[in-house]
């Protein structure tokens, strides 16, 4: 055989690659890179619309950085279970918008006008393409909400539906669930006010949304006939305030509930205003959800940690960060930045600023800690904590809320 590698027999290089594959899809992409003998030996990781599971780059996030003036659309990919890092060019960015939730680290974006959203692998370059979000609004209705397709953008995206490939979205800003296959020209979607939905997550193929009485779990039959949620477990519901996540461990096949649940110090008064959960102390607590109907209160998360904001959820191995990340431990970043309103746009005062709580399972401990994301181009100028924090904080400098949603809930500036 000498060096020429490319005569590797067809069962020596299938085994090779499934053993990188196994290690990370990267890993696979490159070996697959090398030759023409190697391709025609492995299968193409875009296969069944780029959407097949094993091929997902589950573990990877793409940091929240300004990226270098000579190249605009560069970013810096995270491996959070292993610490690698990659640059890739996005050149789709030019036209895109990154939205908050990632289909197992496929970035969701929106071209800007249309609304038509795609799901893009960065390291296959591999685009899925989606019905535009316009499809999802009501065509007759009183509540400007309804009417405008920026607040139909997801808040949580995944596969639906078993293997029928069908991509299902929430989107929470207007309370729909909604459904579609690559290539559909209009999304099938569900209004459900009545259950005032929370979260949702995608596991094993499937789609499942949290509201304060159930976890359900979506049906469409692959997006043919009209979407329906169907409860599979109740929520536990033992305190007065409380905010309920759903997390799905692809490593270990189980869906997660967190609950966050908040509390003031003894003679603490409730504000007129009402009580402040982004700063209110909190504890966390975590279940296994049963599909018999039940959910199971654990203390560990499997030795790892778990970092979730408003609409991303990102699982870390301690090992390739330790010390900076503790074990059994849940990070949770939300976004703190008022934004000044004008006629031709938003403005965002000042950098974002992160509102961390963590709490370890196992101890009880907990600690909140407040910082401003420093968006530069070293991988850790706040520290690794810091910076996957920001990811899943991150409010994409206003595109994580519409313009009317800020003209309500932010400074106005001249000429608004």
């Amino acid at each position: 055989m000498g060096s020429d590698w490319s005569t590797l027999t067809g069962c020596l290089v299938m085994l090779i690659a499934e053993r990188l594959l196994a290690h990370d899809v990267t890993d696979y992409i490159r070996f697959r890179a090398v030759c023409s003998p190697w391709r025609q030996h492995t299968e193409d990781p875009r296969v069944d619309d780029g959407l097949c599971p094993k091929y997902l780059p589950k573990s990877w996030i793409m940091l929240e950085e300004t990226p270098p003036a000579a190249a605009p659309f560069r970013n810096r990919f995270l491996n959070t279970n292993t610490g690698d890092v990659i640059t890739v060019d996005v050149p789709e960015l030019e036209d895109h918008d990154v939205m908050g939730p990632t289909l197992g680290g496929l970035l969701t974006l929106r071209e800007r006008g249309v609304h038509v959203l795609r799901l893009l692998n960065p390291f296959t370059r591999n685009l899925t393409e989606l019905p535009s979000l316009i499809t999802m609004i009501h065509p007759a209705s009183h509540d400007p909400k309804m009417v405008e397709p920026e607040y139909h953008q997801p808040t949580a995206i995944g596969l639906s539906d078993g293997g029928h490939k069908a991509v299902a979205v929430f989107c929470n800003l207007v309370n729909k669930v909604a459904v579609a296959k690559p290539g559909d020209s209009h999304w099938k979607w569900i209004y459900v006010p009545h259950l005032h939905l929370e979260s949702a997550a995608s596991l094993g193929g499937y789609f499942y949304t949290v509201s304060h009485i159930y976890i359900c779990q979506l049906h469409s039959d692959g997006a043919r006939r009209e979407p329906k949620l169907v409860p599979v477990a109740y929520v536990p519901v033992d305190a007065p305030l409380f905010r309920l996540t759903l997390v799905a461990d692809d490593e270990r096949e189980k869906l997660m509930l967190m609950k966050e649940i908040f509390y003031m110090h003894a003679g603490e008064e409730v504000p007129p205003e009402g009580p402040d959960t982004l700063t209110m102390p909190r504890i966390c607590v975590a279940y296994a959800v049963d599909m018999a109907a039940r959910t199971i209160m654990l203390s560990r998360l499997g030795g790892r940690a778990l970092f979730m904001g408003d609409d991303r959820v990102v699982w870390a191995c301690p090992r390739a960060f330790s010390p900076a990340v503790a074990a059994d431990t849940v990070y949770g970043g939300r976004p703190n930045r008022l934004f000044t309103v004008h006629a031709c746009g938003i403005e965002a005062d000042g950098p974002l600023k992160v509102v961390l709580h963590t709490h370890c399972l196992a101890s009880g401990l907990t600690r909140h800690v407040e910082f401003e994301s420093d968006d530069g181009e070293d991988l850790n100028p706040m520290g690794i904590v810091e910076t996957v924090s920001s990811y899943v904080a991150s409010d994409r400098g206003g595109q994580a809320r519409p313009t009317m949603y800020l003209a309500s809930h932010a400074r106005r500036g001249r000429g608004a």
